[in-house]
């Protein structure tokens, strides 16, 4: 009998520990906010919504970035962008203390700051968790835009907070105007509201303005605030470069703090505070909130591969679901790029968004964002109408409401059309189209389109009149196939036409020398020292030092296959597919690199290259070179997203290519075929269709494919093979390369010309 009983308590044991290991295999306990947050990844690991206004997190530093190995906290702030490539937001953070307030934390807030050990730190998407060296507990959880934390001090000890309404990033502050300044008031018992001007994003002249309304559980027992340098005593507002509140809670144990923010103002930030967080209950909106990331990361299911890979790609996920971010209040009211409130009722238009980094995101998350949730996509593409009617042009690269200038395509042209063309419908695609062009054409006082006179005379960017000319010829081409395509899936043949034609500037910067596309001057003559393997000349007072002159943060090897839209007739220039297989082999010895001869993951021109090989008939190589970029620049690590995430633009490299297939050319709907990471993922797509990708074999080589049971021959899947209901799509595997399959012209992926 008791060895019965034994065995009983043995089964339970195991069941349990079986449903323990179940339980964590789930997507959202798989995805881990902390990788990205070491490396350059520049992630957050603090809480937020997909998409939301509020993301609140941990800051190691005065420019608002958490750095994995910095050992000490300097608040919680309540704005963050996600792996770009300069700092921006960190707007109103908070801190516990257990220490009085003798010196301001505006002058020197390093005497405040919180040391930590990662071994008390815990994230979760939605959630954010730590316990601080001096012993405060700190919980963090969120709504859309709103946030509530949870502060539990030692028992015995004193209860404060810090709430600095200056924290934003200001290590680049500057710019023709300053336009930083802060202010914060107490009102009543247990209340503040508060406001931030900040920006200069990467140096440029963008700024915003944010409001803050905050109430906390507990009244104040003594109060401070400070001014810049000064501690004015229990003053109850001040407003300064620097300002902010120190707050005494007594003996209070448990302090609750909930938040709103809001780009509108004070009564737009407590709307927001007052309907999504009404009540106090922390474990309710953490529950909220974490069933609302589950649901979201439940949409792309798979099985196999090993641990660590499936916390890569659902880290990636994530990261895919962090930007562009809600804009607009809970009552539809936004501020515009005319510096004027508008409203969004009457409206078929849910939220107002910003935060598109336009040039990073064209390449592979638009299209992800689109699949999944269409009718957001297309309020994501009608913000930007909506800009460009408030402001006169399309956005590049917006951050709130204002144009940072950042990169140097004319990259709204292919967010919006590609976009549009993996599904989002739901905006006005006509007058998207309007901007478009007018960018594409007109010539005075266009800052979308720097040197579009010469581009459209000469047919390229020359030498001279700007650094980066050939990466802008060829974004400018990009752009011009993009407009061309939502142009024709809009019945405007003449539009579509013209820029197809336009598109093949690209064309004028071929070297019929070197075979490479290469600076060329105003008069038709070609920039002299041309040395392409060692990246010369140098482009002179570069942020990357090692950029060679005529290309942005890359060289005339990174940037040449950055023609996706017409590789034949690329590949013809270059002198014909062997020399170009004998290139991309050189090219992809290295993976990481900057200023050689060679592949860089860590720049999004290069993204699409890897499947350069499919169009030159060797699919296997591509098959190669993408199981090599997952296994070698990507780890389930703080480090392990390679160069900046570029809000979620890094992280797509891995979660396309282990479906096994990968978005290549701006403006189009389909996807080229590589080969798949796992046994099986299913993806619950927009308008109710799934998709299943499975393998059958083992190795990384595919024979065969099968679309919906059928043979498929062809590398190239369009969307609109995708149809309603369920979809299936196997690959054949083995472990030797298949160097028949895929070598047919007819089964190659289009060129569209």
């Amino acid at each position: 009998m008791r060895s019965f009983t034994a065995a009983c308590f043995a089964l339970v044991g195991i069941l349990m520990f079986s449903a323990i290991g179940m339980r964590a295999q789930t997507p959202y306990d798989t995805a881990d906010p902390f990788i990205g947050t070491a490396g350059g990844g520049n992630t957050f690991p603090g809480a937020t919504l997909p998409f939301g206004m509020v993301q609140w997190s941990p800051d190691t530093n005065r420019d608002a970035w958490y750095r994995y190995d910095e050992k000490s906290i300097l608040g919680f702030s309540l704005t963050h962008i996600s792996g770009a490539g300069c700092s921006l937001y960190g707007d109103f953070a908070v801190l516990p203390t257990l220490d009085e307030l003798t010196t301001s934390p505006g002058k020197d807030f390093a005497p405040y700051a919180a040391a930590f050990d990662h071994s008390m730190e815990e994230a979760h998407p939605g959630y954010y968790a730590i316990t601080l060296a001096n012993g405060v507990r700190v919980e963090i959880t969120v709504a859309e835009r709103a946030g509530i934390a949870r502060f539990t001090f030692p028992e015995g000890g004193p209860a404060r907070l810090l709430v600095n309404a200056g924290s934003s990033a200001e290590s680049i502050a500057g710019g023709s105007h300053d336009y930083n300044r802060n202010g914060i008031t107490l009102n009543g018992s247990n209340a503040f509201s508060a406001f931030s001007r900040a920006g200069h994003f990467c140096s440029s002249d963008s700024h915003y303005k944010i409001y803050a309304v905050g109430r906390f559980s507990k009244p104040f027992v003594k109060t401070a605030v400070w001014q810049d340098d000064a501690v004015l005593g229990d003053g109850k507002s001040a407003e300064g470069r620097h300002s902010g509140a120190w707050l005494d809670f007594g003996d209070a144990r448990e302090v609750t703090l909930k938040i709103g923010i809001s780009f509108v103002g004070d009564d737009g930030a407590r709307g927001n505070l007052e309907k999504e967080i009404p009540g106090w209950d922390f474990d309710a909106i953490h529950a909220k909130a974490k069933a609302t990331w589950t649901e979201v990361l439940n949409r792309v299911a798979v099985d196999g591969g090993t641990a660590d890979q499936r916390k890569v790609f659902y880290t990636g996920v994530y990261h895919s679901f962090l930007s562009p971010n809600v804009f607009s209040d809970e009552d539809g009211r936004y501020t515009g790029f005319d510096g004027k409130a508008h409203a969004l009722a009457g409206t078929r238009q849910k939220a107002q968004y910003a935060n598109f980094s336009d040039w990073d995101i064209y390449r592979n998350t638009v299209q992800w964002q689109a699949l999944f949730f269409a009718e957001r996509a297309g309020d994501m593409d009608q913000s930007l109408v909506n800009d460009a009617e408030q402001g006169g042009q399309l956005p590049r690269w917006e951050a709130a409401n204002d144009v940072t200038y950042v990169m140097g395509g004319d990259s709204p042209a292919p967010v919006i059309a590609t976009s549009y063309a993996f599904g989002a419908r739901t905006f006005d695609a006509e007058t998207a189209l309007k901007y478009m062009v007018k960018a594409a054409t007109e010539t005075e006082n266009n800052l979308e389109r720097p040197y579009l006179a010469d581009y459209r005379k000469l047919g390229y960017v020359p030498v001279g009149k700007d650094s980066i000319d050939v990466s802008r010829t060829l974004e400018y081409a990009s752009d011009d196939f993009a407009i061309s395509q939502l142009a024709r899936a809009l019945g405007k043949a003449d539009i579509a036409a013209r820029f197809r034609k336009q598109s093949e500037n690209w064309k004028n910067l071929v070297d019929p020398e070197t075979h490479w596309l290469r600076p060329r001057n105003t008069d038709g003559t070609w920039l002299q020292g041309f040395d392409p393997d060692h990246s010369l000349p140098r482009r002179a007072n570069a942020p990357v030092s090692t950029d060679a002159l005529g290309y942005e943060e890359g060289n005339a090897w990174q940037y040449s296959f950055m023609v996706p839209f017409d590789y034949p007739a690329l590949f013809h220039a270059m002198g014909g597919e062997d020399a170009v297989i004998s290139r991309l082999d050189k090219f992809f010895v290295k993976l990481r690199c900057w200023g050689q001869p060679c592949y860089n993951i860590e720049n999004e021109p290069d993204f699409v290259v890897p499947y350069a090989y499919v169009w030159a008939s060797q699919p296997w190589k591509t098959q190669e070179v993408v199981t090599r970029i997952a296994q070698d620049t990507f780890k389930a690590a703080p480090d392990g997203i390679p160069g900046n995430d570029d809000l979620g633009a890094t992280s797509g490299v891995y979660v396309w290519d282990a479906l096994g297939m990968y978005p290549a050319v701006p403006g189009v709907a389909g996807m080229v075929l590589g080969t798949p990471m796992f046994d099986r993922a299913t993806l619950r797509l927009s308008g109710g269709r799934t998709l299943t990708i499975s393998r059958r074999g083992q190795g990384i080589y595919v024979s065969g494919v099968r679309l919906h049971e059928a043979p498929y021959s062809s590398d190239w899947l369009p969307v609109e093979r995708l149809r309603s209901g369920e979809n299936h799509l196997v690959f054949v595997m083995q472990e030797t390369p298949d160097k028949q399959r895929g070598t047919l012209p007819a089964d190659r992926p289009p060129a569209f010309r």
